[in-house]
């Protein structure tokens, strides 16, 4: 028979200090959990959402990033034409050649940030669909006009629509805001490629071109097509690819996350340890009267064991409730991979909060394992002779 569970609730309640200074130490390792994978979940979403399934990026071959990469404007011209590739019904191919420089920006606190500018045609926004102008317009070709990203609004100065932009070698007016479904776009400024060119001194070449697939493509076929093309001689692949090789930033912090976290939880298992032998020592008359009523040992070791489970998962809870202000905070991070600013969202998903519940189980029973079973093995005649 089972030793009912409100037995083992009204014990934690009796031992309110305790139970108190143990559940808020596992509250707090949740709590931490939570909030670095939330922003590990936010920097992966911000970086691998950026990508579409049906774009490929052309790059020089052995460039790792649009950062080291170099298209000639012949290369450009012999690939637009190659029938994969979708067209407009005004016949204008969906071929996006692009140059993102970096540029100094201030932020609104004081310092500067490398913060990505990238220039684009008109056609950008047929070849990239997420991206959408939400206020103002779109930039004008041939004039220094931008549009910026909404992620860098309220993080940099002059991000206002209406605002003038300085860096490089002239004044920038924004005349659009956009937004591109939380993806890394939201943290760039886009403005004409011939005026970022000449800005940037760069020359008459780009750094990579982004081309939307026709329906029904072979992306396995025009990729081999574009590096044995003799004319084209590049290396592509999925956009999907490219930003899952360009998270890597976020897999290290979810292991750096995941250590951080494992440190913090063998103090809270020891807490809970402790606590539970606390409980076995005071309560040995208790045992011995449950074992002499019947209750088998295994009875007891798994009443215990429930005992810290109950602890565990309480203030498992407490700490994701203490973690969710943080969800849909922006903020922005330093992309070592491409030495550029990325502005995020944190994001607590449902499956950080099943983790965090997971993660706080695991702590209350192994810090409840060995108070249980000495519960378990304590014999009843020495239990009741310290009554």
């Amino acid at each position: 028979m089972a030793i009912p569970l409100k037995y083992n609730v009204r014990s934690l309640l009796v031992r309110r200090v305790s139970t108190a200074m143990t559940g808020g130490g596992i509250a707090l390792v949740v709590c931490v959990f939570v909030i670095v994978m939330a922003l590990v979940a936010g920097l992966n979403s911000a970086i691998s959402d950026t990508g579409d399934p049906d774009n490929l990026i052309v790059l020089r071959k052995g460039a790792t990033t649009e950062t080291y990469s170099a298209i000639q404007l012949d290369q450009f011209d012999a690939m637009k034409f190659l029938p994969q590739i979708r067209r407009e019904a005004s016949g204008e191919v969906d071929a996006s050649p692009e140059l993102p420089v970096q540029a100094l920006m201030e932020r609104t606190g004081g310092g500067r940030d490398n913060i990505v500018v990238r220039g684009v045609l008109p056609i950008a926004l047929k070849v990239h669909p997420k991206v959408k102008i939400i206020e103002g317009r779109m930039f004008n070709p041939s004039v220094n006009e931008v549009v910026v990203g909404k992620g860098l609004q309220g993080h940099y100065a002059n991000m206002q629509l209406g605002s003038t932009l300085r860096f490089g070698r002239g004044n920038w007016k924004v005349v659009g805001i956009m937004a591109a479904d939380g993806g890394s776009f939201e943290s760039e400024v886009w403005g004409d490629i011939h005026n970022v060119q000449d800005d940037a001194q760069r020359g008459a070449y780009y750094a990579d071109v982004r081309l939307k697939l026709a329906p029904g493509a072979d992306n396995a076929a025009l990729i081999r097509r574009l590096a044995d093309d003799p004319r084209i001689n590049l290396q592509a692949e999925t956009e999907a690819d490219y930003y899952k090789d360009q998270a890597v930033v976020a897999n290290q912090m979810r292991v750096l996350g995941m250590i951080v976290a494992v440190i913090m939880a063998v103090g809270a298992i020891f807490g809970a340890m402790n606590t539970m032998y606390a409980a076995v020592s005071s309560r040995t008359t208790e045992i011995g009267t449950l074992r002499a009523l019947g209750f088998a040992p295994i009875a007891v070791m798994t009443s215990f064991l429930l005992e810290s489970l109950v602890l565990a998962v309480a203030a498992g809870v407490v700490g994701i409730l203490l973690a969710m202000p943080i969800n849909g905070l922006s903020t922005t991070f330093g992309n070592f991979v491409t030495f550029s600013t990325l502005a995020f969202s944190f994001r607590v998903t449902f499956a950080i909060v099943i983790e965090a519940m997971i993660f706080a189980a695991v702590m209350g029973m192994v810090g409840g394992w060995l108070p249980a079973r000495q519960a378990m093995k304590m014999p009843v005649v020495d239990a009741l002779r310290s009554v």
